[in-house]
């Protein structure tokens, strides 16, 4: 059974480049950080909320993140799905056909872990984990004391991950056939198809052309943070010399800023 999303790996080309983001601007405790020689890279977790954000860098140019990274450039590379029982899924997985790049659970950064194929998902790259004991699962991250949060801005957790997918039918799917997740809103807006899935605390998005798109298009396309305090961090990592949009009204409610890195 899947229960939520455990992380969201990213590609760098520097962890210490990326530290300077997602540590020391957005304020995420480093929870873990080693070499995976087996992978050709070195890895680092930072939590929020009740999940993570999954640092990889390469340090052979061999590795499957320093091609991902010549192919695509630095960003969002994998969602890890956390699952109760690995080798179960794993198992179902075969049964049910599914593509797999990693034919049985092998031990991995995160605990063990099986990617699918990227065929699996339209070029979107998922795995199944279960993980280690002291990254099962997090309490969510202390709220800041009122009147903290306008000034200072805190991210609070993971609120949503992005697919671009040429189906969106196809993966809301697969989601439940393969995993047991559910779609819990659909809608049509113009040329485009939208989905919401909600494995656990952190909702899946999916993202495509109401009449299809490219096969093998797919991919991890964006990360949403829950953010209390959102003009006091939008000011802060302008000064920071970050590019930064102007907080502005959500499409689903509340407000939103843009961060491109």
């Amino acid at each position: 059974m899947i229960r939520d999303v455990h992380h969201v790996g990213v590609a760098v080309r520097d962890l210490e480049r990326a530290y300077a983001l997602y540590r020391d601007a957005l304020g995420l405790p480093l929870v873990k950080e080693g070499d995976v020689p087996a992978r050709g890279v070195r890895a680092a977790l930072m939590a929020v909320g009740g999940s993570y954000l999954e640092l990889v860098q390469p340090t052979d140019d061999a590795s499957p993140f320093a091609k991902h990274i010549e192919a695509r450039g630095e960003g969002l590379h994998h969602i890890g799905l956390l699952a109760d029982d690995v080798d179960s899924q794993v198992t179902l997985l075969h049964e049910m056909a599914v593509l797999l790049d990693d034919h049985e659970p092998r031990a991995g950064f995160t605990g063990r872990l099986s990617y699918l194929s990227p065929l699996a998902f339209d070029g979107a790259l998922l795995e199944v984990v279960q993980p280690e004991e002291s990254l099962t699962r997090r309490s969510p991250l202390p709220k800041p004391a009122r009147g903290k949060d306008s000034a200072n801005g805190t991210v609070t957790r993971i609120d949503h991950v992005v697919m671009h997918v040429p189906s969106v039918d196809a993966v809301c799917k697969r989601f439940e056939e393969y995993f047991g997740v559910p779609t819990k809103r659909r809608i049509e807006r113009g040329p485009r198809s939208f989905a919401f899935l909600r494995p656990g605390d952190v909702i899946i998005e999916a993202i495509g052309p109401s009449d299809g798109g490219d096969p093998e298009s797919g991919r991890i396309a964006g990360l949403a943070f829950e953010v209390k305090g959102i003009d006091g961090l939008a000011a802060s990592l302008k000064e920071k010399g970050y590019p930064v949009g102007e907080p502005h009204a959500a499409l689903q409610g509340g407000r939103i800023v843009s961060v491109h890195h």
